[in-house]
């Protein structure tokens, strides 16, 4: 099965040796483009269930993070606004795409695998289909990027307020909470229009990572959004430092 992608919503990407294409519906079903009478084609025509794989790339602040998706696959239509992305962002032209032999998965079971949190669970389809996709997914990469190699020092006095504010609430983030903001290290791990995971760990050691949940009043939808609530967060956090405010 094609693997290879984001978890969650996968991002439409042209598989290794570009022979297959896929993308995703407004539903959260894959469908695949292939050449009419390939290999994967009659493969998927004689199979009665599909199961579709997307990894987190490994090494990123999300490596371990899964979706797989099991159901029959039958023939379908692209839909024109998954052609217009597809073309987009794989480059293919419209020629190309309607060519193509499309077939869509409709998942029959749904499983997901959250690293962060360590959580791993079943959910029903209809849960899956409901589910809203990350606005944020096509940038979110370039975006964490920029935020944890720019901003280290921010991220380190955010993270140090954070645990200052949960010793005071009696809710101490275990040996993170022992840390002050010049031992402690923290990098943004995924961002969401619910808030965000930022990762802690004391400066100079190794291991896992400590996610901790932060809520936002009004999430960001685009990359700019994304990139402005960070700055005006940074900003909030050194004027308490310094008790501006």
């Amino acid at each position: 099965p094609p693997v290879g992608a984001p978890p969650g919503r996968p991002e439409p990407v042209r598989l290794a040796g570009g022979d297959q294409i896929f993308g995703v519906d407004e539903d959260g079903s894959p469908l695949f483009g292939l050449r009419p009478g390939s290999q994967a084609a009659l493969d998927l025509s004689a199979s009665a269930s599909v199961s579709f794989a997307a990894h987190a790339p490994t090494g990123g602040a999300q490596a371990g993070c899964a979706v797989t998706l099991l159901g029959p696959a039958a023939e379908a239509e692209l839909p024109a606004e998954l052609a217009k992305k597809l073309a987009r962002q794989t480059g293919v032209g419209k020629e190309e795409l309607e060519g193509r032999q499309w077939w869509r998965l409709a998942p029959c079971h749904v499983h997901f695998t959250d690293a962060l949190h360590a959580r791993d669970a079943w959910v029903s389809p209809d849960e899956y289909a409901a589910a809203q996709a990350n606005p944020l997914a096509e940038s979110l990469g370039a975006v964490l990027a920029k935020l944890n190699a720019n901003h280290a020092a921010d991220l380190a006095r955010l993270a140090g307020m954070l645990q200052g504010e949960a010793a005071e609430a009696a809710a101490p983030l275990g040996e993170y909470a022992a840390a002050d903001e010049e031992t402690l290290s923290a990098e943004i791990l995924s961002v969401d229009p619910d808030g965000f995971d930022l990762g802690l760990r004391p400066a100079g050691k190794g291991g896992a990572i400590a996610p901790l949940r932060i809520g936002l009043r009004a999430g960001p939808q685009t990359r700019e959004e994304t990139l402005s609530i960070f700055s005006k967060l940074f900003q909030e956090t050194y004027a308490r430092q310094q008790g501006w405010q």
